[in-house]
C-alpha cells in the first residue's frame, strides 16, 4: 500500500481536461490583454453590448425564472429533502453556515456600492423616472434601485446554481463540478466532452469575474489609502501590495482546510459589519434610516416584478443595459462555482434550509446594509455632506471613506473599513480557490460525501497565483478591464446552461427514486410506486383535458 501511495502524484490527481481547457483559455485571454489591451478591450466591450442589446430581455426573463424556481424548490413538498441522506449531519452551526455563504458571494460589492449607488441614484437619477437630480422623489426612491440589483435577484442566481448541484452531487453521489448538475438530462455523457466544456467555460468566467471583484477591491484600496492618508501614492504601487497579500493570505487559509481557515475569515467579517452597520444607524440619522428603509422596502415590493422586466424600449437611456443588466451577466459569470461552494457547506440541511440560507436571508441582511448606508449617506447629503462632491473628484472608490468623514471616530472606521475590504476579498478569493481546486481534481482523490477529502494543497497554490499573476499582468499592462468584461459576457451562455440545469433539477425531484443513491431499497420501492401514481394522474389529467 505505501508504495502505491508514493507512486501517485500531483499530476495523477489532476483532472488535465477540466484543468488544461480554461488554463489555454485564460492565459491566451491573458497575454492578447497584456499585449494589445486596446484591442482586447474593443473586441470585449463589442461582444458585451451585443449580448446586453440584443438579449436584455433574454436575462430578465431568465433571472426572474431563477427567482420562481428557486422559490419552488424550497417551498414545495421537495424542500424537505436532506442534502446528503437523511442520516447526514451539518458540519457547521446554523449561524456559522450563514456568515461563509453571505461574505463568500458578493461582500465586497456591498461595500464598495454600499454608499456609492444610492448617492448616485439621488444625484444622478435613473432617465426614465423622470426625477430631478437630488429633489424629493430621488431621495425617496433611490434606494429601491439598489435593493432590485443587491436583493433576491443576485442571490437566486446563486442558489439556483447552488440547487441545481446539490442534490444530484450529495444525494446522487456525483463528481464535484458544474457538469453533473446535467446528469438528469444527459447521463454519462456528463463525463465527456460537453461535460469538460461545460466546467472549462464556468472556470473562466469565475477566474475572470474574480477580476471584476478584486478590481473593485484594488480601485477601492487604492483610493482610500491616498484619500485617508492624503498621499499621492501611485495606485499600481498599493495594487501591488494589495494583491500580494490577498493572495499570500489565501493560499494560507485555504491551504487549512474550510472548517478553518474560511470560518474564521467570514466570522471576523461579519463582526466587522456589525460594527459599521450599528456605528451608522446610531450617528448616521437613525429616524431617517427607520422611515427611508421602511418606505424603500414597501416600493422594492411593489416594484420588483415590474422593473424586473422592464428594459425602457422606448426612452432608451441606457441605464438598465448599464446597471441591472451589467448586474445580471456579473453574478451569472459567479453563479456556477459560488453555487459549487455553497454545496461543501449544505450536507445535512435540507433543500429548504438551503435556500433560506443562500436566497432569503442574505436578502434581508442585503436590505439592512443598503437601507442603512444608503439612507444615511442620503440624510447627510441633504444636509450638506457633500460625499457625492468627493464622488466626482475621486470616483466611487470613495464612497464609503468619504462617508464616515461624518461621523465620530472616523480615523478608527477608516481603518475598519480597510479591513473590511482586505478580507471581502480573501474570504472570495479563498473560497474560489477551494472550489477550482477540487473541480480540478479527479474525483477518486475527492473521497465522497460520506468522507470527504481535501484537494492537493499544490493546485489551491496555483489557482491562487493564477489569479494573482492575471491581475498583476492585466493591471500594468491596461487589460483588467477588459478581461472583466470578456469573463462578464460569459454571463449570457451560463445564463442559458443554468435554465437548463433548472430543468434537470425539476426531472430528479419528479424521480427522485432514481436518481438519489441515498435511499435505501425498501425506501425507494415505496417512492417509485408514488411517483408511478403521481404519473398516472398527471396522464388521467391530461386525457380529461
Amino acid at each position: 500500500m505505501s508504495t502505491e501511495k508514493q507512486k501517485i502524484g500531483l499530476l495523477d490527481k489532476i483532472d488535465k481536461p477540466t484543468l488544461l481547457l480554461p488554463a489555454i483559455i485564460l492565459i491566451a485571454a491573458v497575454v492578447f490583454g497584456a499585449v494589445a489591451p486596446d484591442a482586447f478591450n474593443s473586441a470585449s466591450t463589442a461582444a458585451f453590448n451585443f449580448t446586453t442589446k440584443y438579449f436584455g430581455w433574454f436575462y430578465a426573463f431568465g433571472v426572474s425564472l431563477l427567482m420562481l424556481f428557486c422559490v419552488w424548490a424550497g417551498f414545495s413538498k421537495y424542500g424537505k429533502i436532506k442534502l446528503g441522506g437523511k442520516d447526514a449531519k451539518p458540519e457547521m452551526s446554523f449561524v456559522t453556515w450563514f456568515y461563509i455563504c453571505l461574505t463568500s458571494g458578493i461582500a465586497i460589492g456591498i461595500i464598495y456600492w454600499g454608499v456609492a449607488e444610492p448617492l448616485y441614484d439621488l444625484i444622478t437619477p435613473p432617465g426614465f423616472t423622470g426625477w430631478e437630480p437630488s429633489s424629493a422623489e430621488a431621495a425617496e426612491g433611490a434606494l429601491k434601485f439598489a435593493f432590485l440589483h443587491w436583493g433576491f435577484h443576485p442571490y437566486a442566481i446563486y442558489t439556483a446554481a447552488g440547487l441545481c448541484c446539490a442534490f444530484i452531487i450529495l444525494n446522487g453521489k456525483r463528481r464535484f463540478s458544474i457538469s453533473s448538475s446535467l446528469y438528469p438530462l444527459l447521463g454519462d455523457k456528463t463525463e465527456g466532452t460537453i461535460g469538460k466544456l461545460v466546467n472549462g467555460l464556468c472556470i473562466f468566467a469565475i477566474v475572470g469575474g474574480m477580476g471584476t471583484s478584486l478590481g473593485y477591491g484594488v480601485s477601492q484600496f487604492c483610493v482610500g489609502v491616498n484619500y485617508v492618508f492624503g498621499t499621492n501614492i501611485p495606485d499600481s504601487s498599493i495594487a501591488v501590495f494589495f494583491i500580494g497579500i490577498v493572495v499570500i493570505l489565501s493560499i494560507a487559509f485555504s491551504c487549512s482546510g474550510l472548517q478553518r481557515g474560511i470560518k474564521y475569515v467570514s466570522t471576523l467579517k461579519m463582526y466587522v459589519f456589525y460594527a459599521m452597520l450599528i456605528w451608522a444607524f446610531i450617528f448616521g440619522g437613525t429616524l431617517f434610516i427607520l422611515n427611508n428603509t421602511t418606505s424603500a422596502i414597501g416600493q422594492y415590493l411593489a416594484f420588483i416584478v415590474p422593473e424586473s422586466f422592464y428594459l425602457e424600449p422606448v426612452k432608451a437611456t441606457g441605464w438598465v443595459n448599464g446597471w441591472s443588466i451589467f448586474y445580471w451577466a456579473w453574478w451569472l459569470a459567479f453563479a456556477p462555482i459560488v453555487g459549487l461552494f455553497q454545496i461543501k457547506l449544505a450536507k445535512g440541511r435540507t433543500i429548504r434550509q438551503f435556500v433560506i440560507v443562500n436566497l432569503i436571508a442574505p436578502t434581508l441582511f442585503a436590505i439592512v446594509w443598503f437601507g442603512v448606508f444608503g439612507s444615511s449617506a442620503i440624510n447627510l447629503e441633504l444636509h450638506g455632506a457633500n460625499i457625492a462632491a468627493k464622488l466626482s473628484e475621486w470616483g466611487s472608490s470613495v464612497a464609503m471613506f468619504a462617508y464616515f468623514d461624518n461621523l465620530p471616530l472616523k480615523t478608527f472606521f477608516h481603518g475598519i473599513l480597510f479591513v473590511a475590504i482586505v478580507i471581502s476579498i480573501l474570504a472570495l478569493s479563498e473560497s474560489m480557490t477551494l472550489t477550482l481546486a477540487d473541480m480540478s481534481t479527479k474525483p477518486q482523490y475527492l473521497g465522497d460525501s460520506d468522507k470527504p477529502q481535501d484537494s492537493p494543497r499544490s493546485l489551491k497554490v496555483f489557482w491562487a497565483l493564477l489569479v494573482g499573476a492575471i491581475a498583476f499582468i492585466l493591471l500594468f499592462s491596461g487589460g483588467l478591464g477588459a478581461l472583466q468584461t470578456a469573463s462578464i459576457v460569459c454571463g449570457f451562455p451560463i445564463l442559458m446552461l443554468q435554465l437548463v440545469m433548472a430543468v434537470a433539477y425539476i426531472k430528479s425531484m419528479h424521480q427522485q427514486s432514481k436518481y438519489d443513491l441515498t435511499l435505501t431499497e425498501k425506501e425507494k420501492a415505496e417512492m417509485e410506486q408514488g411517483e408511478g401514481k403521481e404519473k398516472e394522474t398527471i396522464e388521467t389529467e391530461g386525457q380529461f383535458e
